[in-house]
């Protein structure tokens, strides 16, 4: 075992490998990520990449019927509220119902 005073720390190594960016391929490799195409020209790999597309797609599409069909109804009990509020008795009829 060995007493130390003083913590002396090692070097620093430094494993720097410079980057060459080249930005035609960068764009490339991000419209095949896009579209699903990968190096291998193997069948199975595009053709699941096909249905993931096309899974997500349904997806959205889906979600998109889902919040349109919500709106809908929220805006259809927003209607229907004022109508009886503004439009019928209806407030007088609940006071006098709960009337003490």
């Amino acid at each position: 075992m060995k007493l130390t005073f003083f913590h002396i720390p090692k070097s620093k190594i430094f494993d720097y490998k410079p980057l060459y960016y080249d930005k035609e391929e960068d764009e490339r490799e991000q419209r095949k990520k896009e579209l699903g195409i990968s190096n291998s020209s193997d069948k199975t790999t595009l053709f699941r990449g096909d249905l993931q597309k096309r899974w997500k797609k349904d997806r959205a599409n889906q979600k998109r019927q889902q919040s349109k069909m919500r709106f809908l109804i929220y805006l259809l009990l927003i209607v229907f509220t004022v109508y009886l509020f503004f439009f019928t008795n209806f407030i007088e009829k609940l006071v006098s119902l709960f009337r003490i």
